[in-house]
């Protein structure tokens, strides 16, 4: 991946105008097209229903860090542990990294049934049953989503009191294009660098025990749903401000750990914006 480093930083210097894009090959077997984008960018939430016990899974969590080192800030990944390879056995597998949410996401929109490793991007395309994408189809997917202009913006800052081990969270959502429908706000925890088991079916042996788990849904702080914005009709320029504050479980280390955000339609799932910040910057 520092070769593709270098090549970003070459685009960047010679990239003309905030339209521009260009076409990056490997070491994805897709054409890649990267955008440039100033301020308040369009950005996607992307969703890896993944489990300790699931062989294929670490495939798909590459895919998605490859995303991420693609588009940076623009991905916002979450893995969310979830369905029968997500269950805990007292051998191996003694991390428990399922969350009641995810849980209730899994379920709602039936990723582990349909299989692990899949996931979302945006939650685009439910209730139809192309919500579900394999990993392979989320370079496609991300490259779509990013070419529209976005409808809302987040901002956050999370302040974390090292003396408590908690940490507290303010968000400003900007309406930026008119909207009509209900609208939620989603703030959960993830915490990257755990390491602890996981099978690979590439190793050998393929139980893995210093496994390093990144981007792990570890809490919502907003139910299952998330909570109501409180209008059904917003207009551009519109700005709504929430605050929240949570108590970090003592195995959580801050200093690894992420606020994500998202907003989305209360009526059909889909995500219209996404946002996230290390607790600890």
């Amino acid at each position: 991946m520092n070769n593709l480093k270098y090549l970003f930083a070459f685009i960047g210097a010679f990239a003309i105008g905030l339209t521009s894009c260009d076409v990056i090959e490997g070491p994805f077997t897709e054409e890649v097209v990267v955008g440039e984008c100033v301020e308040k960018c369009r950005k996607v939430l992307l969703e890896d229903y993944t489990g300790h016990k699931c062989g294929n899974c670490p495939l798909a969590a590459e895919k998605a860090a490859e995303l991420k080192e693609i588009y940076d800030d623009q991905v916002v990944p979450v893995a969310v542990h979830a369905g029968f390879f997500a269950r805990t056995e007292e051998s191996h597998f003694t991390t428990d990294f399922t969350t009641d949410a995810g849980d209730d996401w899994d379920t709602h929109f039936g990723n582990s049934t349909a299989g692990n490793p899949n996931g979302m991007v945006n939650r685009a395309g439910y209730p139809e049953s192309d919500h579900i994408l394999q990993h392979s189809q989320w370079v496609q997917k991300v490259q779509q989503l990013l070419q529209s202009e976005p409808d809302a913006y987040i901002e956050l800052e999370a302040n974390y009191n090292v003396f408590t081990h908690s940490v507290s969270i303010s968000s400003e959502t900007e309406i930026l294009q008119s909207i009509s429908a209900p609208l939620s706000l989603n703030i959960i925890l993830t915490e990257s660098g755990i390491i602890a088991y996981q099978t690979d079916y590439t190793a050998e042996p393929i139980d893995v025990p210093d496994y390093e788990h990144n981007h792990v849904m570890r809490k919502s702080l907003t139910g299952t749903w998330g909570t109501d914005l409180g209008q059904t009709d917003y207009t551009g320029g519109d700005l709504i401000n929430k605050s929240f504050s949570v108590n970090l479980e003592e195995a959580w280390i801050a200093e690894n750990m992420s606020v994500v955000a998202f907003i989305s339609n209360t009526n059909t799932y889909e995500i219209i914006q996404a946002e996230e910040i290390h607790i600890t910057e």
